[in-house]
């Protein structure tokens, strides 16, 4: 069953790296919001907007060990505002909702906690090899169903040997700071199947 988007949001997707600071941050925030009444931003007409951060802890850490772009979400989320720097005065930003995604093995290894407090935390580790076995032979038997002959013998047999060669290339190449883009997960799995 597809499920439509609902109608009452608009959405924008931010995708933080090593050199995301907060000026570039406010800007790309700024993009889909309109002025209402006085100093009071808002998505346009009557949505509400739901910004979704990727990589939330990616951005270099300043000399005082800070980032200045989860330093501005922080700001927003605290005071629902942040500082026109042309102006030098407060932009009331209502009617917003943040969702963030981050990678544990990549970029700051912390969130500041003060940011952190305003969500709700869930972690997803590596499925176990039964259950990628499971997915990737639903995958496999809806493809291979098309064919005729024996080639749906053979699906268990490519499943296994597909999992036992991507265990063997995490063993084998570790990420490290020369590789660090050794780094093997689902979807270079998924991409194989």
């Amino acid at each position: 069953m597809v499920t439509k988007p609902d109608p009452e949001y608009v959405q924008q997707i931010v995708n933080f790296n090593y050199y995301t600071d907060a000026n570039l941050l406010q800007m790309q925030l700024e993009q889909q919001l309109e002025k209402k009444v006085g100093r009071t931003f808002a998505p346009v007409g009557k949505f509400k907007m739901l910004f979704f951060v990727d990589d939330l802890n990616m951005p270099a850490r300043d000399p005082y060990d800070t980032q200045n772009a989860i330093a501005l979400l922080r700001q927003h989320r605290d005071y629902e505002h942040w500082y026109d720097k042309s102006k030098y005065q407060l932009k009331d930003i209502k009617k917003t909702q943040l969702l963030a995604a981050m990678n544990p093995t990549a970029g700051s290894f912390t969130v500041n906690a003060r940011l952190q407090r305003h969500f709700w935390l869930l972690a997803v580790g590596l499925p176990d090899s039964s259950s990628l076995n499971n997915i990737y032979l639903t995958f496999l038997n809806k493809h291979f169903s098309k064919f005729k002959g024996t080639i749906q013998d053979n699906i268990l047999a490519v499943i296994k040997a597909t999992l036992a060669l991507h265990s063997d290339v995490e063993r084998t190449f570790r990420k490290n700071a020369q590789n660090f883009h050794y780094e093997f997960n689902v979807r270079h799995l998924t991409n194989v199947f």
